[in-house]
């Protein structure tokens, strides 16, 4: 294990600059949460950390947020009975959101496990058990919406019928079409090319490292608004 990134992450989770990082992870998702939701026309308020002035208010307004999209994303699924998020529910809704989200995790931590970096300290989350990965978990917060919750949005509202259950048989194809994502280029600025969204979240977590280790605020790179039009075609 890495005792020198634990050393460094138990000290900048006494600093200041860790509480102002904290909000922008949460920023990032809602920003994302926010971009899947004007693809249906649906409102989505930007999230508010003005009175936040501690991990637990920043949880705390996370908690609020995450509320009121999960609102606007029953909504999008209103046939299938969806009413809102709660993990390892049996409805077919939680339950492929639970696999998504369990499939972006691992791959996040491939990034982390690349750089030798420990997970056992996050910013946002704490351990509850021994194999928890607390960073991990801070950081896929920037990736759902745009890989799994979109996705999941797709896979229910494309159907003419709805399952009442996932099957296994079509957990395969579903994974399938994550990893498509996944693999999905974007036009990134800062370098004037085109990189996967697996690239991306490299890069995401690498200035988040970075971040750590120098002490500062988090500061991360953004993805443009539109990629098909520079990335999709094949050299």
């Amino acid at each position: 294990m890495n005792a020198l990134w634990l050393h460094r992450m138990a000290t900048y989770k006494t600093l200041p600059c860790s509480l102002e990082t904290a909000k922008k992870l949460i920023e990032i998702k809602s920003a994302r949460q926010a971009k899947l939701l004007a693809r249906y026309g649906r409102p989505f308020a930007k999230i508010n950390f003005e009175n936040a002035k501690s991990i637990g208010a920043v949880m705390l307004e996370e908690a609020r947020c995450a509320k009121k999209f999960w609102r606007e994303f029953s909504s999008l699924l209103s046939k299938t009975g969806f009413t809102g998020r709660h993990a390892r529910s049996s409805d077919p809704v939680n339950h492929l959101l639970d696999i998504g989200y369990h499939h972006l995790t691992n791959e996040t931590k491939k990034i982390l496990e690349k750089y030798d970096i420990p997970m056992a300290l996050g910013v946002l989350h704490s351990p509850r058990t021994a194999k928890s990965a607390p960073l991990a978990y801070d950081l896929v917060e920037m990736f759902r919406s745009d890989i799994v919750d979109a996705e999941v949005l797709k896979f229910f509202r494309l159907k003419k019928k709805l399952p009442i259950e996932v099957s296994n048989d079509s957990i395969p194809y579903f994974l399938h079409d994550i990893n498509e994502r996944l693999n999905r280029k974007f036009y990134l600025k800062d370098f004037k090319q085109c990189h996967t969204y697996l690239y991306y979240m490299e890069l995401q977590i690498l200035k988040f490292i970075k971040a750590v280790n120098h002490k500062e605020v988090f500061m991360p790179i953004y993805l443009p608004s539109r990629h098909e039009s520079r990335c999709s075609v094949k050299t």
